[in-house]
């Protein structure tokens, strides 16, 4: 099962950077719940949370960021615990600009 906990959190990787939504892949009471940082500190629910999400975290950035798995640090049957980061130039500055973090994903039923 953690094997597929990986892969399912490679496509949520593959649909950021795609800017699209993978509803297929969202759990009922999907959440992403994120702790006070420069970017935001909101929770988001649902589809609608996850595009709210992409734009409060991207809206920093220039066009083409990438977010990337940095490293997988635990897998098990209903989890994923991973370094998560989103690279690229920002937005207003053009700057190099890169935003890091850990992260805990729960799965539920393949989603």
């Amino acid at each position: 099962m953690s094997e597929q906990n990986i892969e399912i959190m490679s496509e949520f990787v593959a649909a950021a950077n795609a800017r699209t939504v993978p509803e297929d892949l969202l759990a009922p009471g999907f959440l992403i719940e994120n702790r006070v940082s420069s970017v935001t500190d909101y929770e988001y629910h649902g589809a609608d949370g996850w595009r709210e999400w992409m734009t409060d975290v991207f809206e920093h950035f220039a066009r083409g960021a990438r977010y990337d798995i940095e490293e997988i640090l635990a897998a098990g049957d209903d989890y994923v615990a991973a370094v998560f980061c989103i690279k690229g130039r920002g937005a207003f500055s053009e700057e190099e600009l890169e935003f890091r973090w850990a992260g805990v994903t729960w799965f539920r039923g393949g989603k």
